[in-house]
């Protein structure tokens, strides 16, 4: 008797077994994610909310944890390299610090197209999908993005495009070098987004272009009473995963995970940037003392006419430059009627 019951139940076991799910069965593949964000900031809070959204997807095939602050690497520079060398399996980083790598993602910091984070971080993410982007063979791009384009913070009064002429400006490249002659202001290099502010106070700079959020960050708002909302390029921004990572997962794993990127993933970003790039917009024109200033369409239209041949040499510097204006205009133009349809 006792014979058949440990059979019985023996078999039963066996039954219950090949009736469960797969992902049940299997150890979830465990993937870390790096990010030089503070643990307490918007950013790393989507991130983390992200994550959440996969792993519950998942049942149980992935657990994806985030390591906020630079805890596997603080170099904003160096968030490829974790990638690629497998110290981190995902990462958030920045195609604009690698210019060789992904030339094609510059395209985004052109003057005067995109004017928001979400049309850039939505034309970002097509034009990966038209194959139009270069160096994404050896990482796989979960989320292509921008933050909301620069602003000029000055410490002077700047109501229109006509009074930066004369002003010293922060330049931390060649496009923004040309971009301020253009505009008749005059191009100081050797800052950037961590040191203005202080360039600022002492008489160095007149201005820095940086959005109202780094500038709350990196005290540049601190020091500026006015900031002119034109907006002139917007850094590309990225969430990359290794390619032999990406390519080892299991095959439902990779599905959750290839649902959850993209779109939805850059509807994300976008959503939670432009709310708290608003609030501390809204913050530095509340502010006693400081202003913001929007300009005109026919200021804006100005301001291209004379940025317009910056735009066509980058186009002949490239081998791909015009079909990629092309399409992020059309893209932009997209969004802007559709949204993120």
């Amino acid at each position: 008797m006792t014979s058949i019951i440990k059979k019985f139940f023996g078999s039963t076991a066996i039954a219950i077994a090949m009736l469960a799910p797969v992902s049940a069965l299997a150890e979830a593949v465990q993937l870390k994610f790096a990010t030089i964000e503070p643990p307490t900031t918007p950013v790393s809070q989507m991130f983390q909310q992200w994550i959440d959204e996969v792993n519950a997807a998942s049942n149980g095939a992935l657990e994806i944890e985030l390591f906020p602050g630079g805890a596997l690497g603080r170099d904003p520079r160096a968030q490829l390299e974790l990638v690629q060398n497998g110290v981190t399996d995902i990462a958030f980083g920045f195609p604009f610090l690698t210019p060789n790598k992904f030339p094609n993602d510059l395209v985004t910091t052109l003057p005067l197209v995109i004017r928001n984070a979400s049309e850039g971080t939505y034309a970002h993410w097509k034009l990966y999908e038209r194959e139009m982007l270069s160096g994404w063979d050896d990482v796989v791009p979960l989320l292509l993005c921008t933050p909301a384009p620069t602003n000029v913070m000055s410490v002077e009064d700047v109501p229109t495009i006509a009074a930066l002429e004369g002003l010293r400006g922060s330049a931390t490249n060649p496009l923004a070098q040309d971009i301020l002659k253009a505009l008749g202001a005059v191009p100081v290099s050797g800052f950037n987004f961590a040191t203005a502010a202080e360039a600022m106070s002492r008489g160095q700079l007149d201005f820095d272009l940086v959005g109202f959020t780094p500038a709350s960050i990196f005290k540049q708002s601190e020091v500026a009473i006015s900031a002119l909302e034109i907006p002139l390029g917007a850094s590309p921004c990225a969430v990359f995963m290794n390619r032999e990572a990406y390519d080892g997962l299991p095959e439902e794993a990779r599905a959750v995970l290839d649902a959850h990127r993209g779109l939805h993933f850059g509807q994300m970003w976008a959503e939670t940037v432009e709310r708290v790039e608003a609030e501390k917009r809204d913050e530095f024109a509340a502010t006693e003392g400081k202003s913001v200033y929007t300009p005109s369409e026919a200021d804006l239209a100005k301001a291209e006419e004379v940025t317009g041949p910056l735009v066509q040499a980058w186009i002949e510097a490239n081998a791909d430059g015009s079909a990629l204006v092309e399409a992020l205009r059309a893209e932009v133009q997209t969004f802007r009627e559709t949204g993120w349809k």
